[in-house]
């Protein structure tokens, strides 16, 4: 349990609650400390936590395999602040992560059992409804950003490969 909702209150997952959702929400919650490099969670693994970042920077990164490297490297998809929530994928089937977690810096983050939230969104539908809705609007901007990322680097690397031919 946390010791205020403020925190969930600030969050982009649960802002549209009541004080009394709110409430209930907080008993499935702890707070914690990470250092920065640590390891959230991992790209494929099981998902069953969800953080909601409080203070600190949070790196989504996916695994890629470069042609030449002999092992795979992280690309940062993007960088999640105060307020934005960290491991969707333990709300989703197939209920793996789709990318990895890192803090970037030192970070203060709430963390919440997959299935202890997933319990509550069951058995009150009107809380329920407006969690899943929000977690929508969250996956529907995480899907943009990434897809203005790769087209970017898309554009980089045909610009690349033009200048080349040009020479």
């Amino acid at each position: 349990m946390i010791g205020s909702i403020f925190p969930l209150r600030e969050s982009e997952l649960f802002n549209t609650l009541s004080f009394e959702e709110l409430g209930r929400v907080a008993l499935i919650c702890s707070e914690s400390s990470v250092s920065e490099g640590t390891l959230l969670f991992t790209q494929g693994s099981d998902a069953n936590k969800l953080y909601i970042v409080t203070q600190g920077l949070v790196a989504l990164q996916m695994a890629t395999r470069v042609p030449h490297a002999t092992q795979s490297r992280r690309s940062t998809a993007a960088i999640c602040g105060r307020g934005e929530l960290v491991g969707w994928s333990s709300m989703v089937e197939p209920f793996q992560y789709t990318l990895t977690a890192m803090a970037w810096e030192s970070c203060r983050l709430i963390s919440i059992d997959a299935e202890l939230l997933g319990n509550l969104v069951r058995a009150d539908t009107a809380t329920g409804f407006q969690v899943m809705q929000s977690l929508s609007t969250i996956m529907s901007r995480r899907i943009r950003q990434i897809t203005v990322a790769l087209v970017a680097e898309r554009e980089t690397m045909a610009a690349r490969y033009n200048s080349i031919n040009d020479n």
